[in-house]
């Protein structure tokens, strides 16, 4: 028998069921309804009212290890003839040499840069890194590269859909969830066309395939035969996120805009850890709601949190508990989201016929040696 509609239970928490299944499934009403064994006219209302028309993107989630992609971390200050290019620079690298985020972190006047690397490119982009500091571009650099990297579910338990407010008591940490013990998936075969669709639900997956199909001016059958047989088949799609920190998509522009200050967003970097290290301090994050992220490599580990601003007192208080161990090789940043943007996997840099991600070290160096030198002889104005 059909659940109602309309009843006693509390519809944050009827809310909170459609999101968790979202998160694993996508937006996809009629499999939810029956899941939930709901009215789908019911499920789609409360999808509508609760999630979407509150802003709410829904983004798929790509597993950038079945793509053989490694996520590269740097925080760069740029030399002072190039403050005023700074957004333009690193959007550029978005087009030219995989930089997928970057934000500015406040007190310190740099930027934490995110970039999603083939695998078999992260040494030579390390090295283009360190020549680009070299050239002057770079005033300070500090690169680390990991081995994996994954998005949080959101603890829709402790979020009221009804108030928009986190409901969390910082007293009682919740149970680690089995998070802290993920294995990164290893390669899979694809192609262009599935690396297209990937784009396209990273950046708003509530879209039909027919609109997505209109949009790539690609046949719909061709598109949804890549989308069964290989993306979901081999689940480059690791599950789907809402974006719960405020901030939007531009869909035009292909970039995430972050603009609001109602979250305070913190990133915290430990390098030279032993195992036991990680796996305590992961341990220890996964108890609060507000993690957002997380990197990990060999013997490094990088998460980034959301606090609700009205609880940023809170959250830098239970950080400082949480690194009390491993302080000396932890970095904490402020960020400032005003100063930020997030991309797309770099689809364009992958070649269709070699089959193969493409990274050109001496040409893209040339380009911005090239570059550096236009705007230093135009006296950086």
């Amino acid at each position: 028998m059909k659940t109602p509609s309309v009843g006693t239970r509390d519809t944050s928490a009827r809310t909170a069921e459609l999101v968790k299944l979202i998160s694993e499934i996508g937006p996809d009403i009629p499999e939810i309804a029956r899941r939930l064994d709901q009215f789908k006219e019911s499920v789609r209302y409360r999808y509508k009212e609760k999630v979407l028309s509150k802003g709410f993107g829904v983004q798929a989630i790509v597993d950038h290890e079945k793509l053989g992609l490694r996520r590269v971390l740097f925080v760069a200050d740029f030399g002072p003839e190039f403050k005023g290019y700074t957004n333009a620079i690193l959007t550029a690298m978005n087009e030219l040499c995989y930089v997928v985020y970057f934000e500015k972190r406040l007190l310190y006047d740099d930027y934490v840069v995110a970039a999603s690397v083939p695998s078999e490119h992260v040494a030579s982009y390390v090295s283009f890194l360190n020549s680009l500091k070299e050239s002057g571009l770079f005033k300070s650099l500090k690169v680390v590269p990991f081995d994996w990297f994954r998005t949080n579910p959101m603890r829709t338990e402790c979020y009221d859909f009804d108030t928009g407010r986190w409901d969390f008591d910082w007293s009682t940490p919740l149970k680690t969830s089995d998070q802290a013990a993920y294995a990164p998936s290893g390669h899979t075969k694809f192609d262009y066309m599935d690396l297209l669709i990937l784009k396209e639900l990273q950046i708003d997956a509530t879209r039909s395939f027919v609109e997505i199909s209109e949009k790539l001016k690609l046949n719909y059958k061709v598109l949804a035969w890549h989308m069964k047989t290989h993306v979901m088949e081999r689940k480059m799609i690791s599950g789907y996120y809402l974006r719960w920190m405020g901030t939007t998509y531009d869909t035009v522009l292909e970039k995430a805009l972050h603009r609001q200050h109602r979250y305070q967003h913190i990133s915290l970097l430990s390098t030279g850890l032993s195992e036991r290290e990680r796996m305590e301090l992961m341990a220890k994050l996964h108890t609060i709601p507000f993690l957002w992220s997380e990197m990990v490599g060999a013997s490094d580990y990088f998460a980034e949190f959301y606090f609700p601003t009205e609880d940023t007192v809170e959250g830098f208080q239970f950080l400082t508990r949480a690194i009390a161990d491993v302080k000396v090789k932890t970095e904490v940043m402020v960020l400032d989201q005003s100063e930020a943007l997030s991309f797309t996997i770099s689809h364009n840099l992958y070649s269709k016929d070699k089959k193969a991600w493409g990274f050109d070290e001496p040409a893209l160096l040339s380009r911005f040696q090239n570059l550096t030198a236009q705007i230093k002889g135009s006296g950086g104005s």
